[in-house]
């Protein structure tokens, strides 16, 4: 008896079958295939390499406040030229200097106001993150043809 139920369950053996049990398998090793190809990559190296300047062009007639590392002030300086685009709202924007471990935000201070001789001038609060502790910048920026300029910037000294 078990083995005419055994007949029963069992096909026969056909081609057409047979086609989709290997299209089947094949389809599942090609998934496994991609899938496990991508865990086997390594990870993007974050430090640049090559004759390509860390520093951008525009920022470089700015001397970096004292106290900040060149390369933090490179990655807030980028999020300062994005915070002060807009001329009333005072969104923060984050910045992060993944080599240095370092973060923290900046901050437009209120609107854009005349400075007279030297065009228009806002003024800014960027914090700067760091396993040790955290430290506040705060500068003024005055528009120039070439964009933003940071005109004075100075660490806040705890009290």
């Amino acid at each position: 008896m078990a083995s005419s139920a055994m007949m029963l369950i069992s096909a026969p053996y056909t081609r057409a079958a047979a086609l989709r049990t290997a299209r089947c398998t094949l389809t599942f090793v090609a998934v496994g295939a991609v899938l496990g190809g991508c865990s086997g990559t390594a990870a993007l190296d974050p430090m640049a390499t090559g004759s390509i300047s860390a520093h951008p062009v525009a920022y470089a007639s700015e001397p970096v406040p004292k106290g900040v590392a060149p390369e933090d002030w490179v990655a807030a300086r980028k999020a300062l030229a994005e915070a002060l685009v807009d001329k009333e709202a005072a969104p923060s924007v984050p910045w992060e200097n993944y080599p240095g471990a370092t973060r923290g935000t900046v901050t437009p201070l209120g609107p854009t106001a005349d400075a007279g001789g030297s065009g228009q001038c806002r003024e800014f609060l960027m914090s700067f993150v760091k396993q040790s502790g955290e430290e506040w910048l705060q500068g003024e920026a005055c528009r120039t043809k070439a964009g933003w300029k940071v005109d004075q910037a100075r660490l806040l000294e705890r009290s």
